[in-house]
């Protein structure tokens, strides 16, 4: 037994260093990240084999942009006066700054009328300097109540001098189209639309205006169209769909999955490195099938990522 106490302590002694050494641990791979999230480098070429990309290259493409449309006013002739075509909206607000405005536009004439008749009467003494000074406070009151209704109508896409001006057989067709879609219509563009009421028939009308304010909650931002209506057949209410014939042309044009949409900016990551990835800003046209048009941002030729953008969103942005 004595001579083999040395082995045994040997063994115990090796047993012991053996438990007592541990593996590291592996080594976990993460992305460098640069200049505020704008730049991504890959540890490795595997990791970054999985963003794979396109060059981003330029096509001629042709699309509708399409969107619902409601007829908002038709006008009518006046069997009371001639002159004066009459207008009726759909909206029953609008209706009224409409009557309204024509009520003081004849209190208008009415008060200029009186208030030449009071400077007579003051400049040949038959009238007095208070009387001048009544009818034209009355008169400038009635002015401010106009201006009042104008701007109510304005806001609502229909200028006044539009609406006294309106010739009998037209209607006027409202329809809203995304802020970033505004580069594809323009004042006097042809459009065609069908209506819910008359689904076999195509009517044609112009883009007579695009509404100066955006909605501040969709983002979205009317145009008013001129569509003649002989016969009286639209009336004001009826719901169609318009359509813009919109021709592209030759521009950038990358396929959808490639963009990210951060608070209303549109983004896509462009391989600029084996593993370098960088963040670019981009304006966006309009979505033709799975590409969507790119106006600025990128270069014919750029390496766009295609597959797994998301993953690359979530590391540029922090989440």
């Amino acid at each position: 037994m004595v001579k083999k106490l040395p082995y045994l302590v040997l063994f115990l002694g090796l047993a012991a260093c053996h438990k007592t050494e541990k593996k590291a641990p592996p080594e976990v791979l993460r992305p460098a990240v640069q200049e505020d999230g704008r730049v991504i480098v890959m540890p490795n070429d595997t990791m970054a084999a999985d963003f794979r990309t396109i060059p981003a290259s330029a096509s001629s493409l042709v699309a509708d942009l399409e969107a619902p449309a409601q007829v908002a006013a038709t006008v009518i002739p006046s069997r009371e006066n001639p002159s004066q075509n009459l207008v009726l909206f759909n909206d029953a607000e609008l209706a009224s700054h409409y009557t309204q405005l024509v009520q003081h536009k004849i209190n208008i004439r009415t008060l200029e009328i009186s208030l030449a008749r009071a400077k007579d009467l003051a400049t040949n003494g038959a009238g007095t300097g208070r009387d001048v000074l009544e009818a034209q406070t009355q008169l400038e009151n009635e002015k401010i109540s106009l201006i009042e209704h104008e701007a109510q109508l304005e806001m609502g896409g229909f200028p006044a001098d539009l609406l006294l001006k309106a010739k009998a057989q037209t209607a006027w067709v409202v329809c809203e189209v995304p802020e970033n879609q505004l580069t594809r219509v323009k004042k006097g563009q042809v459009c065609k639309l069908r209506f819910t009421a008359y689904p076999n028939e195509e009517f044609t009308g112009i883009l007579q205006a695009v509404n100066e304010i955006a909605d501040r909650q969709t983002r979205m931002i009317k145009l008013r169209i001129l569509v003649q209506n002989g016969g009286g057949r639209l009336k004001a209410g009826m719901f169609a769909t318009v359509r813009f014939g919109v021709a592209e042309g030759n521009f950038l044009s990358v396929p959808q999955t490639a963009i990210v949409t951060i608070q209303g900016q549109d983004y896509l990551f462009v391989r600029t490195k084996p593993r370098t990835f960088e963040r670019r800003q981009v304006t966006t046209g309009q979505q033709t099938g799975q590409s969507i048009v790119i106006f600025s941002g990128i270069r014919s030729g750029d390496e766009v990522v295609t597959e797994n953008a998301m993953q690359l969103k979530g590391i540029s942005f922090g989440f």
